[in-house]
């Protein structure tokens, strides 16, 4: 075997793992772009979101991290509608660096999410209150009547 037809193997063989079904669920998709946005490694989180949407830009990871502040994020609840590919995270209050325009310093970080195929991603990332962030999630178990809540590890 030659030197170059064994790196094509094994380029070959990269590729195809690359290619391999994605089987996280939403709230380990959403927990992963945290992860990766809060260890500042853009290229990771980019990944995890839906090509051409803002979480898939340097400028939202940044933020995530700027927002947060830490080293962790909790996510709260996952809500994932299988049957219309959509799911919503919310994370754990966090104590804003900058107040909003309407001088709210505390909030959630809402992540939205899609199904592509058999992978999630996250499509968008919000900033809102407590009050805000009850209606959205009010509103999206309406919309998604199907959807059901995806524990953490520690809540099985």
């Amino acid at each position: 075997m030659t030197p170059l037809y064994a790196t094509l193997i094994v380029a070959g063989l990269f590729a195809a793992a690359d290619e391999k079904k994605d089987d996280r669920n939403a709230r380990q998709t959403a927990e992963a772009y945290v992860a990766a946005s809060l260890a500042g490694k853009v290229e990771d989180a980019a990944k995890l979101a839906e090509e051409g949407k803002s979480p898939s830009r340097k400028k939202a990871v940044d933020t995530v991290k700027e927002v947060v502040g830490g080293n962790t994020l909790k996510l709260t609840s996952v809500h994932a509608s299988e049957k219309q590919g959509e799911a919503l995270a919310v994370s754990e209050p966090v104590k804003l660096k900058k107040a909003t325009p309407d001088g709210q310093d505390k909030g959630r970080l809402l992540f939205t999410l899609t199904r592509k195929g058999d992978k999630w991603l996250v499509k968008d990332i919000d900033v809102r209150s407590e009050d805000q962030t009850k209606e959205r999630v009010k509103a999206f178990q309406q919309k998604n009547a199907d959807a059901k809540e995806i524990p953490g590890k520690s809540e099985e």
